[in-house]
This record gives C-alpha cells, sequence and structure tokens, in this order.
C-alpha cells in the first residue's frame, strides 16, 4: 500500500493505479492536511509514503496558511515538515519507507539548502537513509531560460531521499 499525502497533480496515483498498487492520497486542496492528524485517522498502515512537498518559498501554490509553501520563515517551513513526517510515521509500517522529492533554489539571491533542512528534518523525526539519495536531473526549467546579470550556477536537479525508521 502507498500513501501519498500531498497528492498535487496526481502523478504518484496514476503510476501506482498503471503497476495495479493500492494508493491512497489526499491533498490540501481537499481540505486533507499532511500535518493534520485528523487526515490519517482510519486509513491503516503503509509500505511505502511519497512526499512531494512545496520547496517553500520557490512556488507559493495557494493562499492557505496551512500550505509550506506559505510558511513565514524557513525554520517554520522544517518545523511544519517534521510533523508531516511525524504523522507519516504514524501509520508506515515496521518495514516500510518513505520517500521524499526535493530541490535546493536560491531565494533573492541566497541560496536555500531545502535538502540539508529536509534530511535534519527526517533524522530529527527518527528516520534514517535507506539507500543513497536517488538525483533527479529537471530539463527545460525556468532557470535555463533566463539570464543572469551576474555568475549563477542553475539548479538542475532534484534529490530524493528514502527513509525507513532509524534501528
Amino acid at each position: 500500500r502507498v500513501l501519498d499525502p500531498m497528492t498535487g497533480g496526481g502523478t504518484c496515483r496514476d503510476v501506482c493505479d498503471e503497476l495495479g498498487i493500492e494508493c491512497y492520497s489526499f491533498d490540501l486542496r481537499e481540505n486533507q492536511d499532511a500535518n493534520d492528524w485528523s487526515s490519517y485517522r482510519g486509513i491503516g498502515h503503509f509500505d511505502f509514503v511519497w512526499l512531494h512537498p512545496p520547496y517553500w518559498r520557490q512556488i507559493v501554490y495557494n493562499e492557505d496558511q496551512r500550505c509550506l509553501s506559505n510558511a513565514p520563515s524557513l525554520a517554520t517551513f522544517a518545523r511544519r515538515l517534521r510533523g508531516v513526517f511525524r504523522k507519516c510515521l504514524s501509520v508506515l509500517t515496521e518495514d516500510g519507507k518513505i520517500a521524499v522529492l526535493m530541490g535546493n533554489y536560491s531565494h533573492h539571491g541566497r541560496f536555500v539548502p531545502l535538502v540539508h533542512f529536509t534530511m535534519k528534518a527526517a533524522l530529527d523525526e527518527g528516520l534514517w537513509p535507506a539507500c543513497t539519495d536517488i538525483v533527479r536531473l529537471q530539463y527545460h526549467n525556468t532557470s535555463s531560460k533566463k539570464v543572469y546579470r551576474s555568475s549563477f550556477i542553475p539548479g538542475v536537479h532534484d534529490t530524493c531521499m528514502v527513509f525507513e525508521r532509524q534501528r
């Protein structure tokens, strides 16, 4: 069983459907918050949790203050992400895995190491890396089309981190 508590466009559900894997998904747009205990009541346990949270302020998805993209600070973003991990752990089977896709970016000229903050949040909640990070290259992102006034190293990848319970 797969849980996707930040459904977004529904890619995880679509892949599970194609592979014949049971998937339970929900999203804040349906008023089910990944950081609210009530969203996890009665849904059972899962072997795999897929998380693709907002990359903090990189894209603000809506006006809902519960959305991670609206967190007023990086510290608040990390605290809320820890809450999501905590809730996902509560429905994860003993040998289950949690995968998180996260990317770094620059905000007003300052690098924002979200992959680092995600790893720290996971470790702080009792998770441990289950394997090496998986790098997903991005093609045709907006930064590759821009012209910059100064030296710039574009971010051209996301990082998928897979976690399991610390033993």
